[in-house]
């Protein structure tokens, strides 16, 4: 009989504390939050961007770029078209305050962020930084193409990639180099023999699938999901710049070859032209001119 009478207080208990626990929910959820209004909703989209991998995986690698006092510039695709569709609103707002983390919290594999190379300093600082802030990385470099005509010089090595690796989610630094031609180049993202293929979604990589050549941008600093970030002051352009940016390479050391040789300069000019004209006209269709100016055929 004792024990019975302990299994019905003990079931008393748990249905009471059952019904205390319910009517506190629908309290918190009825009353809080109708007296709250719009400032429980952002407090909840801030907590809802504190739980997003992306969203701290980004916030740390722009507290790391601060550390270093390395202006980085958001140049994903994928956020400036999201950026793009809401940029009038951004730029009425004052504090870049929503209810909800949208930007940065999107689902996606890889953020992408620009460096100049003339800004890019202090690179050991950089990747300490980097590590104590959970980051791995990992640095792709290749022949600085501005060089392949001095022998003195060709083959020196340059950074062109680097991908960071947090938790699950890769950000991507693209280094940029001014060229003569007042454009920013960035080169082909190879990877060497050494490099681990499965240490981030590679193919998913924006930047890197070939060269590429783009306008200098204007760029603007806003709030994004409670972040501080720095991007292309026309997000439109720039995306229609990165859509039509292949970049061809004129290997003019190799032209300068066919004309070595005494005697048959005439011959090999008349065999390299063609590929010399094709250049030009890639330059030029890239600054936009729909045809080059006319030249003296070579005969």
């Amino acid at each position: 009989m004792s024990r019975i009478n302990k299994n019905v207080v003990l079931a008393l208990l748990t249905l009471t504390s059952s019904v205390f626990l319910l009517f506190q929910l629908y309290y918190y959820k009825h009353y809080l939050s109708s007296k709250n209004g719009a400032g429980f909703s952002k407090i909840r989209g801030s907590h809802v961007g504190q739980d997003s991998t992306q969203w701290r995986a980004v916030k740390k690698f722009l507290m790391v770029a601060s550390s270093q006092n390395v202006p980085v510039t958001l140049i994903d695709p994928l956020v400036l078209e999201l950026i793009h569709r809401d940029f009038e609103r951004l730029e009425d707002s004052s504090d870049g305050k929503t209810s909800e983390c949208k930007y940065f919290c999107a689902v996606r594999d890889v953020t992408t962020f620009a460096v100049l190379d003339k800004q890019w300093k202090n690179e050991v600082g950089w990747f300490q930084a980097a590590e104590k802030m959970g980051f791995q990385w990992v640095e792709i470099e290749s022949k600085d193409p501005r060089l392949e005509g001095m022998d003195y010089l060709s083959g020196t090595e340059i950074p062109l990639h680097y991908v960071f690796r947090l938790a699950a989610h890769t950000v991507h630094l693209v280094v940029l180099y001014e060229r003569s031609g007042n454009y920013l180049w960035h080169g082909h993202l190879r990877l060497k023999q050494h490099v681990d293929r499965k240490f981030a979604p590679f193919r998913k990589l924006h930047f890197g699938r070939h060269p590429g050549a783009l306008d200098k941008p204007e760029l603007l600093h806003v709030s994004i999901d409670g972040i501080q970030v720095q991007i292309p002051k026309d997000p439109g352009h720039f995306l229609e710049d990165i859509s039509h940016s292949r970049f061809l390479e004129c290997r003019f050391k190799d032209a300068r070859a066919f004309f070595q040789p005494p005697g048959v300069q005439q011959n090999r000019l008349q065999l390299i032209w063609p590929f010399l004209s094709f250049c030009r006209s890639i330059w030029f269709l890239h600054h936009g001119l729909l045809q080059p100016p006319a030249v003296m055929a070579v005969t």
